[in-house]
């Protein structure tokens, strides 16, 4: 079974996504790390040098690579991957899709060291996060599952991860 986790940056994909697969002893993919990796650039790096729609379509492509079709495994997507219906088809016809979900303010506090972030300006204010949030979230509740990350530890949201997994295939 592949697991796409979805949700805003700094909601624990890839971390719970991490942990989750070691669980389920299967293999892990952030797919921001895989781009990075595959093009050779940063993921700011792409945004500044080939814009916002290559980006996506390097996303869109990415189901045809060979790694995203294995059978078994954890996939952490970009913040901005479900918002192409294209991803969303994808991922609910080959997986189960989990929205990790945070409050704009614990989400500032993950995120606002990183420079990773191409799309929030700077200085981060929790009304920015709050509108892209506002964009995304029709899209987001389009997941399987549900789960909220704020003020939980990384174990607990993997135990309610697998809880959700277990009665679905009971």
């Amino acid at each position: 079974m592949i697991i796409f986790l979805t949700g805003m940056m700094g909601t624990g994909k890839t971390e719970v996504g991490q942990a989750l697969a070691k669980s389920l002893k299967c293999t892990f993919l952030d797919l921001d790390h895989y781009l990075e990796k595959k093009t050779g650039k940063s993921i700011p790096e792409i945004f500044r040098t080939e814009g916002e729609e290559a980006f996506r379509k390097l996303e869109r492509d990415i189901k045809h690579d060979p790694l995203p079709n294995t059978s078994d495994m954890v996939i952490a997507t970009g913040g901005g991957f479900p918002l192409d219906e294209r991803n969303r088809e994808w991922m609910k016809s080959t997986g189960v899709v989990i929205w990790l979900q945070a409050e704009p303010q614990t989400i500032l506090e993950r995120v606002k060291m990183s420079e990773n972030r191409p799309l929030l300006p700077q200085p981060l204010q929790p009304a920015h996060i709050q509108q892209i949030l506002d964009k995304r979230t029709f899209v987001y509740k389009q997941a399987n599952y549900y789960i909220q990350t704020d003020g939980r530890s990384i174990r607990d949201i993997v135990r309610e991860i697998l809880e959700k997994l277990d009665k679905k295939n009971a």
